[in-house]
Protein backbone atom coordinates (compact mmCIF):
# COMPACT_ATOMS: atom_id res chain seq x y z
CA UNK A 1 0.00 0.00 0.00
CA UNK A 2 3.00 2.51 0.68
CA UNK A 3 4.37 1.88 -2.90
CA UNK A 4 0.65 2.44 -4.25
CA UNK A 5 0.31 5.59 -2.03
CA UNK A 6 3.78 7.06 -2.82
CA UNK A 7 3.32 6.29 -6.75
CA UNK A 8 -0.21 8.21 -6.69
CA UNK A 9 1.59 11.35 -4.75
CA UNK A 10 4.84 11.94 -6.29
CA UNK A 11 4.65 15.80 -4.68
CA UNK A 12 5.77 14.46 -1.54
CA UNK A 13 9.18 13.76 -3.15
CA UNK A 14 9.96 16.59 -5.79
CA UNK A 15 6.93 18.90 -4.48
CA UNK A 16 6.70 19.92 -8.05
CA UNK A 17 3.15 20.63 -9.94
CA UNK A 18 2.05 18.41 -11.60
CA UNK A 19 1.73 19.75 -15.82
CA UNK A 20 -1.88 19.67 -16.89
CA UNK A 21 -3.99 22.16 -18.65
CA UNK A 22 -5.33 24.78 -16.26
CA UNK A 23 -8.32 25.38 -15.62
CA UNK A 24 -9.08 28.77 -14.38
CA UNK A 25 -12.69 28.91 -13.55
CA UNK A 26 -12.79 25.73 -11.97
CA UNK A 27 -9.41 26.10 -10.14
CA UNK A 28 -10.79 29.22 -8.52
CA UNK A 29 -14.11 27.22 -7.28
CA UNK A 30 -12.36 24.54 -6.09
CA UNK A 31 -9.84 26.42 -4.00
CA UNK A 32 -12.83 28.68 -2.66
CA UNK A 33 -14.51 25.58 -0.97
CA UNK A 34 -10.34 24.31 0.25
CA UNK A 35 -11.12 26.66 3.46
CA UNK A 36 -14.04 25.26 3.69
CA UNK A 37 -15.34 22.61 6.45
CA UNK A 38 -17.47 21.12 4.16
CA UNK A 39 -16.62 18.14 1.94
CA UNK A 40 -15.67 18.94 -1.49
CA UNK A 41 -17.82 16.94 -4.39
CA UNK A 42 -16.55 17.10 -8.28
CA UNK A 43 -19.21 15.14 -10.22
CA UNK A 44 -19.35 14.79 -14.24
CA UNK A 45 -19.06 12.55 -16.66
CA UNK A 46 -16.01 10.19 -16.91
CA UNK A 47 -13.43 12.05 -18.56
CA UNK A 48 -14.16 15.40 -18.30
CA UNK A 49 -11.10 16.19 -16.06
CA UNK A 50 -11.96 15.46 -12.34
CA UNK A 51 -9.14 13.92 -11.72
CA UNK A 52 -6.84 17.15 -13.47
CA UNK A 53 -8.62 18.82 -11.47
CA UNK A 54 -8.25 17.19 -7.86
CA UNK A 55 -4.21 17.10 -9.42
CA UNK A 56 -4.50 21.06 -9.69
CA UNK A 57 -6.14 21.61 -6.42
CA UNK A 58 -2.96 20.14 -5.31
CA UNK A 59 -0.86 22.38 -7.09
CA UNK A 60 -2.68 25.01 -5.96
CA UNK A 61 -2.35 23.99 -2.11
CA UNK A 62 1.18 23.37 -2.31
CA UNK A 63 1.49 27.14 -3.72
CA UNK A 64 -0.13 28.26 -0.96
CA UNK A 65 2.33 26.68 1.66
CA UNK A 66 0.59 23.65 2.57
CA UNK A 67 3.33 20.59 3.40
CA UNK A 68 3.43 18.41 0.66
CA UNK A 69 2.75 15.28 2.75
CA UNK A 70 -0.54 17.10 4.43
CA UNK A 71 -1.86 16.14 0.83
CA UNK A 72 -3.13 12.43 -0.29
CA UNK A 73 -4.28 11.79 -3.64
CA UNK A 74 -5.77 8.22 -4.53
CA UNK A 75 -7.55 6.72 -7.66
CA UNK A 76 -9.71 4.35 -6.42
CA UNK A 77 -10.25 2.69 -9.49
CA UNK A 78 -7.36 1.21 -9.70
CA UNK A 79 -7.03 -2.24 -9.71
CA UNK A 80 -4.06 -3.17 -7.71
CA UNK A 81 -6.58 -1.86 -4.81
CA UNK A 82 -8.31 -5.51 -5.09
CA UNK A 83 -11.27 -6.28 -7.43
CA UNK A 84 -13.69 -6.10 -3.84
CA UNK A 85 -13.23 -2.87 -2.91
CA UNK A 86 -14.89 -1.90 0.73
CA UNK A 87 -14.61 0.66 3.69
CA UNK A 88 -11.77 -1.29 5.12
CA UNK A 89 -9.75 -0.47 1.35
CA UNK A 90 -10.53 3.15 2.65
CA UNK A 91 -9.56 2.28 6.52
CA UNK A 92 -6.00 0.54 4.77
CA UNK A 93 -5.40 3.47 2.67
CA UNK A 94 -5.60 6.26 5.38
CA UNK A 95 -3.88 4.36 7.92
CA UNK A 96 -0.76 3.24 5.47
CA UNK A 97 -0.73 7.41 4.67
CA UNK A 98 -0.55 8.08 8.62
CA UNK A 99 1.98 5.50 9.23
CA UNK A 100 4.13 6.99 6.29
CA UNK A 101 4.10 10.86 7.66
CA UNK A 102 4.00 12.49 10.70
CA UNK A 103 0.83 15.02 10.17
CA UNK A 104 -0.04 18.12 11.85
CA UNK A 105 -2.38 20.58 11.05
CA UNK A 106 -4.86 20.59 8.03
CA UNK A 107 -5.26 17.50 5.98
CA UNK A 108 -6.17 17.12 2.49
CA UNK A 109 -7.83 14.05 1.53
CA UNK A 110 -8.35 13.60 -2.18
CA UNK A 111 -9.86 11.06 -3.51
CA UNK A 112 -11.10 9.72 -7.17
CA UNK A 113 -14.00 7.82 -8.23
CA UNK A 114 -14.86 7.15 -4.55
CA UNK A 115 -18.36 5.29 -5.69
CA UNK A 116 -15.80 2.43 -6.35
CA UNK A 117 -16.50 1.87 -2.94
CA UNK A 118 -20.08 0.73 -1.63
CA UNK A 119 -21.14 2.41 1.45
CA UNK A 120 -18.50 5.06 1.06
CA UNK A 121 -20.83 7.93 2.44
CA UNK A 122 -20.86 6.40 5.98
CA UNK A 123 -16.75 6.00 6.15
CA UNK A 124 -16.98 10.18 5.14
CA UNK A 125 -18.96 11.31 7.81
CA UNK A 126 -17.30 9.23 10.55
CA UNK A 127 -13.92 10.14 10.03
CA UNK A 128 -15.63 13.95 8.83
CA UNK A 129 -17.41 14.16 12.50
CA UNK A 130 -14.48 12.77 14.22
CA UNK A 131 -11.17 14.83 13.02
CA UNK A 132 -11.84 18.48 12.59
CA UNK A 133 -8.53 18.97 10.47
CA UNK A 134 -9.52 16.41 7.41
CA UNK A 135 -10.33 18.24 4.28
CA UNK A 136 -12.14 15.92 2.21
CA UNK A 137 -12.10 16.68 -1.78
CA UNK A 138 -13.95 13.29 -4.04
CA UNK A 139 -15.01 12.89 -7.68
CA UNK A 140 -17.92 10.77 -9.23
CA UNK A 141 -19.54 10.41 -12.42
CA UNK A 142 -23.16 9.35 -11.31
CA UNK A 143 -25.57 13.15 -10.29
CA UNK A 144 -27.50 10.38 -8.13
CA UNK A 145 -24.75 8.92 -6.38
CA UNK A 146 -23.87 12.35 -4.76
CA UNK A 147 -27.66 13.74 -4.57
CA UNK A 148 -29.51 10.94 -3.07
CA UNK A 149 -26.40 9.43 -0.82
CA UNK A 150 -24.49 12.24 0.27
CA UNK A 151 -27.82 14.45 0.90
CA UNK A 152 -29.45 11.27 3.30
CA UNK A 153 -25.88 11.20 4.96
CA UNK A 154 -24.14 14.10 4.54
CA UNK A 155 -26.88 17.15 4.93
CA UNK A 156 -24.83 20.23 5.31
CA UNK A 157 -21.38 18.67 5.37
CA UNK A 158 -20.98 19.09 1.39
CA UNK A 159 -20.78 21.47 -1.25
CA UNK A 160 -20.93 20.10 -4.83
CA UNK A 161 -19.40 21.46 -8.24
CA UNK A 162 -20.31 19.76 -11.77
CA UNK A 163 -17.64 19.36 -13.86
CA UNK A 164 -17.90 19.36 -17.41
CA UNK A 165 -15.90 19.00 -20.57
CA UNK A 166 -13.86 22.35 -22.20
CA UNK A 167 -15.80 25.35 -22.91
CA UNK A 168 -15.40 26.99 -25.84
CA UNK A 169 -13.56 29.85 -23.74
CA UNK A 170 -11.15 26.99 -22.33
CA UNK A 171 -10.72 25.50 -25.67
CA UNK A 172 -9.51 28.72 -27.33
CA UNK A 173 -7.13 29.23 -23.82
CA UNK A 174 -5.21 25.73 -24.33
CA UNK A 175 -5.33 26.75 -28.63
CA UNK A 176 -4.30 30.30 -29.19
CA UNK A 177 -4.30 32.09 -25.80
CA UNK A 178 -3.93 35.63 -27.82
CA UNK A 179 -6.96 34.80 -29.67
CA UNK A 180 -8.63 34.93 -26.02
CA UNK A 181 -7.03 37.54 -24.45
CA UNK A 182 -8.54 39.56 -27.83
CA UNK A 183 -11.92 38.80 -27.14
CA UNK A 184 -11.41 39.92 -23.52
CA UNK A 185 -10.07 43.38 -24.28
CA UNK A 186 -12.82 44.30 -26.59
CA UNK A 187 -16.39 44.72 -26.41
CA UNK A 188 -18.90 43.34 -28.68
CA UNK A 189 -19.28 45.69 -31.38
CA UNK A 190 -15.46 46.10 -31.80
CA UNK A 191 -14.51 42.68 -32.11
CA UNK A 192 -17.56 42.19 -34.97
CA UNK A 193 -16.32 45.24 -36.99
CA UNK A 194 -12.18 43.37 -36.48
CA UNK A 195 -11.01 40.48 -38.60
CA UNK A 196 -11.22 38.19 -35.42
CA UNK A 197 -13.48 36.00 -37.15
CA UNK A 198 -11.03 34.88 -39.36
CA UNK A 199 -9.01 33.70 -36.82
CA UNK A 200 -11.53 32.18 -34.89
CA UNK A 201 -13.72 30.59 -37.21
CA UNK A 202 -11.47 27.14 -38.25
CA UNK A 203 -11.04 26.81 -34.21
CA UNK A 204 -14.84 27.16 -33.66
CA UNK A 205 -15.89 24.54 -36.51
CA UNK A 206 -13.84 22.05 -35.08
CA UNK A 207 -14.94 22.95 -31.37
CA UNK A 208 -18.40 22.76 -32.76
CA UNK A 209 -17.55 19.41 -34.15
CA UNK A 210 -15.62 17.49 -31.90
CA UNK A 211 -16.63 18.74 -28.95
CA UNK A 212 -14.20 19.96 -25.52
CA UNK A 213 -13.19 16.77 -23.88
CA UNK A 214 -9.56 17.22 -22.78
CA UNK A 215 -8.21 14.51 -24.28
CA UNK A 216 -9.06 15.53 -27.43
CA UNK A 217 -7.78 19.09 -27.33
CA UNK A 218 -4.67 17.76 -27.10
CA UNK A 219 -4.43 15.29 -30.02
CA UNK A 220 -5.10 16.46 -33.56
CA UNK A 221 -5.56 12.84 -34.81
CA UNK A 222 -9.20 13.16 -35.99
CA UNK A 223 -9.52 9.10 -36.94
CA UNK A 224 -7.58 8.76 -33.12
CA UNK A 225 -10.05 11.01 -31.42
CA UNK A 226 -13.71 9.40 -32.90
CA UNK A 227 -11.90 6.16 -31.93
CA UNK A 228 -11.31 7.20 -28.19
CA UNK A 229 -14.69 9.42 -27.97
CA UNK A 230 -16.41 5.73 -29.06
CA UNK A 231 -14.15 4.14 -26.31
CA UNK A 232 -15.44 6.71 -24.05
CA UNK A 233 -19.38 5.88 -24.95
CA UNK A 234 -18.66 2.05 -24.46
CA UNK A 235 -17.42 2.57 -20.81
CA UNK A 236 -20.20 4.99 -19.19
CA UNK A 237 -22.50 2.63 -21.19
CA UNK A 238 -20.62 -0.59 -19.53
CA UNK A 239 -19.12 0.65 -16.38
CA UNK A 240 -21.08 3.94 -15.51
CA UNK A 241 -23.99 2.46 -16.06
CA UNK A 242 -24.57 -1.54 -17.12
CA UNK A 243 -22.24 -2.63 -13.89
CA UNK A 244 -23.54 -0.38 -11.67
CA UNK A 245 -27.52 -0.29 -12.74
CA UNK A 246 -27.07 -4.28 -13.03
CA UNK A 247 -28.57 -3.90 -16.47
CA UNK A 248 -29.14 -7.32 -18.27
CA UNK A 249 -30.14 -5.80 -21.71
CA UNK A 250 -27.61 -3.88 -22.49
CA UNK A 251 -28.38 -4.06 -26.42
CA UNK A 252 -30.91 -1.69 -25.72
CA UNK A 253 -29.04 0.36 -24.12
CA UNK A 254 -27.07 0.74 -26.72
CA UNK A 255 -29.50 1.06 -28.99
CA UNK A 256 -31.06 3.94 -26.54
CA UNK A 257 -27.90 5.51 -26.14
CA UNK A 258 -26.83 5.98 -29.75
CA UNK A 259 -30.68 7.08 -30.70
CA UNK A 260 -30.86 9.47 -28.36
CA UNK A 261 -26.59 11.31 -29.39
CA UNK A 262 -28.42 11.51 -33.09
CA UNK A 263 -31.49 12.82 -32.19
CA UNK A 264 -29.69 15.65 -30.06
CA UNK A 265 -31.60 19.24 -30.10
CA UNK A 266 -34.75 16.89 -31.11
CA UNK A 267 -37.82 16.12 -29.60
CA UNK A 268 -38.34 12.49 -28.30
CA UNK A 269 -41.19 10.45 -27.94
CA UNK A 270 -40.80 7.52 -25.62
CA UNK A 271 -43.54 5.29 -26.94
CA UNK A 272 -41.95 5.70 -30.68
CA UNK A 273 -38.45 5.01 -29.08
CA UNK A 274 -39.19 1.60 -27.03
CA UNK A 275 -40.44 0.17 -30.44
CA UNK A 276 -37.16 0.78 -32.10
CA UNK A 277 -35.26 -0.42 -29.33
CA UNK A 278 -37.14 -3.54 -28.69
CA UNK A 279 -38.15 -2.21 -25.54
CA UNK A 280 -40.82 -0.81 -23.46
CA UNK A 281 -41.56 2.83 -22.16
CA UNK A 282 -41.10 1.77 -18.43
CA UNK A 283 -37.79 0.63 -19.47
CA UNK A 284 -36.90 3.20 -21.99
CA UNK A 285 -37.71 6.29 -19.03
CA UNK A 286 -35.40 4.36 -16.65
CA UNK A 287 -32.21 3.67 -18.74
CA UNK A 288 -32.64 7.42 -20.01
CA UNK A 289 -33.42 8.19 -16.16
CA UNK A 290 -29.61 6.65 -16.12
CA UNK A 291 -28.11 8.41 -19.09
CA UNK A 292 -29.07 11.59 -17.44
CA UNK A 293 -27.17 10.62 -13.55
CA UNK A 294 -23.69 10.13 -15.23
CA UNK A 295 -23.77 13.36 -17.23
CA UNK A 296 -23.97 12.06 -20.61
CA UNK A 297 -27.88 13.34 -21.88
CA UNK A 298 -29.69 16.46 -20.64
CA UNK A 299 -33.67 16.86 -21.07
CA UNK A 300 -35.34 20.27 -21.61
CA UNK A 301 -38.94 20.36 -20.72
CA UNK A 302 -41.98 22.83 -21.68
CA UNK A 303 -41.67 26.52 -19.84
CA UNK A 304 -44.62 28.02 -18.63
CA UNK A 305 -44.85 30.63 -15.91
CA UNK A 306 -47.37 28.94 -13.95
CA UNK A 307 -45.52 26.06 -11.59
CA UNK A 308 -48.68 23.46 -11.99
CA UNK A 309 -48.00 23.22 -15.77
CA UNK A 310 -44.65 23.50 -15.43
CA UNK A 311 -44.29 20.18 -13.36
CA UNK A 312 -46.93 18.76 -16.46
CA UNK A 313 -45.24 15.66 -17.17
CA UNK A 314 -46.92 14.85 -20.14
CA UNK A 315 -45.54 17.03 -22.29
CA UNK A 316 -42.75 16.09 -24.85
CA UNK A 317 -39.21 17.05 -23.92
CA UNK A 318 -36.11 17.39 -26.02
CA UNK A 319 -32.97 15.81 -25.85
CA UNK A 320 -29.04 17.29 -25.50
CA UNK A 321 -26.09 15.56 -25.16
CA UNK A 322 -23.08 16.77 -22.80
CA UNK A 323 -20.63 16.73 -25.86
CA UNK A 324 -20.68 17.43 -29.62
CA UNK A 325 -17.61 15.17 -30.08
CA UNK A 326 -20.62 12.55 -29.20
CA UNK A 327 -22.02 13.08 -32.08
CA UNK A 328 -19.63 12.98 -33.96
CA UNK A 329 -17.84 9.79 -33.17
CA UNK A 330 -21.58 7.89 -34.34
CA UNK A 331 -22.46 10.01 -36.86
CA UNK A 332 -19.66 10.35 -39.88
CA UNK A 333 -21.43 12.37 -42.23
CA UNK A 334 -21.83 15.43 -40.34
CA UNK A 335 -22.48 18.32 -42.67
CA UNK A 336 -26.08 18.09 -42.98
CA UNK A 337 -26.66 18.05 -39.18
CA UNK A 338 -24.90 21.75 -38.78
CA UNK A 339 -28.06 23.64 -37.41
CA UNK A 340 -28.72 19.98 -34.86
CA UNK A 341 -24.95 20.88 -33.53
CA UNK A 342 -25.31 24.37 -33.05
CA UNK A 343 -28.50 23.35 -31.32
CA UNK A 344 -27.09 21.28 -29.04
CA UNK A 345 -23.74 23.84 -28.39
CA UNK A 346 -25.92 26.20 -27.33
CA UNK A 347 -27.74 24.58 -24.96
CA UNK A 348 -24.00 23.10 -23.56
CA UNK A 349 -23.61 26.91 -22.98
CA UNK A 350 -26.43 27.90 -21.58
CA UNK A 351 -26.54 25.09 -19.23
CA UNK A 352 -22.65 23.92 -18.65
CA UNK A 353 -21.08 28.21 -18.41
CA UNK A 354 -24.88 30.22 -17.49
CA UNK A 355 -25.96 27.58 -15.28
CA UNK A 356 -29.06 27.40 -16.15
CA UNK A 357 -32.00 24.85 -16.18
CA UNK A 358 -33.22 24.77 -19.74
CA UNK A 359 -37.04 24.64 -21.31
CA UNK A 360 -38.63 24.52 -25.17
CA UNK A 361 -41.67 26.69 -25.54
CA UNK A 362 -44.02 25.50 -28.69
CA UNK A 363 -47.28 27.23 -29.29
CA UNK A 364 -48.00 28.74 -32.64
CA UNK A 365 -44.49 29.27 -32.58
CA UNK A 366 -41.29 27.22 -31.30
CA UNK A 367 -38.76 29.02 -29.53
CA UNK A 368 -35.67 26.35 -29.12
CA UNK A 369 -34.64 27.08 -25.61
CA UNK A 370 -36.04 29.82 -22.56
CA UNK A 371 -34.55 30.23 -20.00
CA UNK A 372 -36.31 29.58 -15.86
CA UNK A 373 -36.89 33.30 -16.41
CA UNK A 374 -38.67 33.09 -19.61
CA UNK A 375 -36.05 34.85 -21.83
CA UNK A 376 -36.07 32.97 -24.79
CA UNK A 377 -32.88 32.02 -26.96
CA UNK A 378 -33.23 30.60 -30.38
CA UNK A 379 -30.63 29.03 -32.53
CA UNK A 380 -30.63 29.77 -36.74
CA UNK A 381 -27.89 29.11 -39.33
CA UNK A 382 -29.36 31.20 -42.93
CA UNK A 383 -31.16 33.81 -43.77
CA UNK A 384 -34.38 31.82 -43.60
CA UNK A 385 -33.90 30.62 -40.72
CA UNK A 386 -33.06 33.56 -39.59
CA UNK A 387 -36.37 35.32 -40.29
CA UNK A 388 -38.67 32.36 -38.72
CA UNK A 389 -36.67 33.20 -35.95
CA UNK A 390 -36.79 36.63 -35.44
CA UNK A 391 -40.76 36.21 -35.76
CA UNK A 392 -41.24 33.30 -33.59
CA UNK A 393 -39.26 35.75 -30.92
CA UNK A 394 -41.30 38.54 -31.57
CA UNK A 395 -44.32 36.19 -31.23
CA UNK A 396 -43.32 34.65 -27.89
CA UNK A 397 -42.05 38.24 -26.43
CA UNK A 398 -45.81 39.50 -27.10
CA UNK A 399 -47.37 36.71 -25.70
CA UNK A 400 -45.98 36.67 -22.68
CA UNK A 401 -44.60 40.51 -22.14
CA UNK A 402 -41.27 39.80 -22.04
CA UNK A 403 -38.84 42.43 -23.54
CA UNK A 404 -36.15 41.11 -24.97
CA UNK A 405 -34.52 38.02 -26.57
CA UNK A 406 -31.76 36.22 -28.30
CA UNK A 407 -31.24 34.63 -31.56
CA UNK A 408 -28.21 33.07 -32.11
CA UNK A 409 -26.34 33.08 -35.62
CA UNK A 410 -23.76 31.79 -37.23
CA UNK A 411 -22.14 35.25 -37.50
CA UNK A 412 -24.92 38.00 -38.00
CA UNK A 413 -24.97 41.28 -35.31
CA UNK A 414 -28.01 43.22 -35.21
CA UNK A 415 -30.49 44.70 -32.77
CA UNK A 416 -34.01 44.62 -34.21
CA UNK A 417 -36.77 46.44 -32.29
CA UNK A 418 -40.85 46.07 -32.44
CA UNK A 419 -43.52 47.05 -30.30
CA UNK A 420 -40.90 47.84 -27.96
CA UNK A 421 -39.48 44.06 -27.82
CA UNK A 422 -35.92 43.45 -28.78
CA UNK A 423 -34.23 40.06 -30.44
CA UNK A 424 -30.65 40.64 -30.51
CA UNK A 425 -29.02 38.51 -33.48
CA UNK A 426 -25.51 37.65 -31.66
CA UNK A 427 -23.30 35.41 -33.55
CA UNK A 428 -22.23 32.21 -31.88
CA UNK A 429 -18.81 32.91 -31.39
CA UNK A 430 -19.43 35.85 -29.60
CA UNK A 431 -22.29 34.29 -27.78
CA UNK A 432 -19.29 31.72 -26.22
CA UNK A 433 -16.89 34.20 -25.81
CA UNK A 434 -18.33 36.99 -23.57
CA UNK A 435 -20.44 36.43 -20.21
CA UNK A 436 -24.30 36.29 -19.48
CA UNK A 437 -24.56 39.82 -18.51
CA UNK A 438 -23.04 41.35 -21.85
CA UNK A 439 -25.00 38.76 -24.18
CA UNK A 440 -28.10 39.97 -22.32
CA UNK A 441 -27.54 43.16 -21.90
CA UNK A 442 -26.20 44.37 -25.62
CA UNK A 443 -28.09 47.28 -27.08
CA UNK A 444 -29.94 47.91 -23.92
CA UNK A 445 -28.19 51.17 -23.20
Amino acid sequence: METLLTQYNPHWQNNRPYQLIFRARYCREIMELAGRREITVLKGIRRSGKSSLLKLAVNELLQQGTPPENILFMNLEDYRLGGEKTLETLDQIYQAYRQMHALEGRIYLLFDEIQEIPGFEKWLRTHYEQNEQLKFMITGSSSSLFSRELATLLTGRQVSLEIFPFSFREYLDYRDSAILADLNRQDIDALYLSPMFKRIEPLLRRYLDQGGFPEMLKNENGAGNILALQQYISDIILRDIAQRYNIRKIEVLQKLTLYLIFNMSNFINITRIAELVGSNRTTVLELLAYLKEVYMLFTAGSFSFSPAEQLNTTKAKKVFCVDNGFFAAINTDMKKDFAKKMRNLVFQHLRFQWGKELFYWKDKAEIDLVLPDGYPVQVAVNEGEIERAVSNLFYYLNQHNQPRGLLVSWNKLQILEENERTVVICPLWIFLSKDENEVRGYGSD
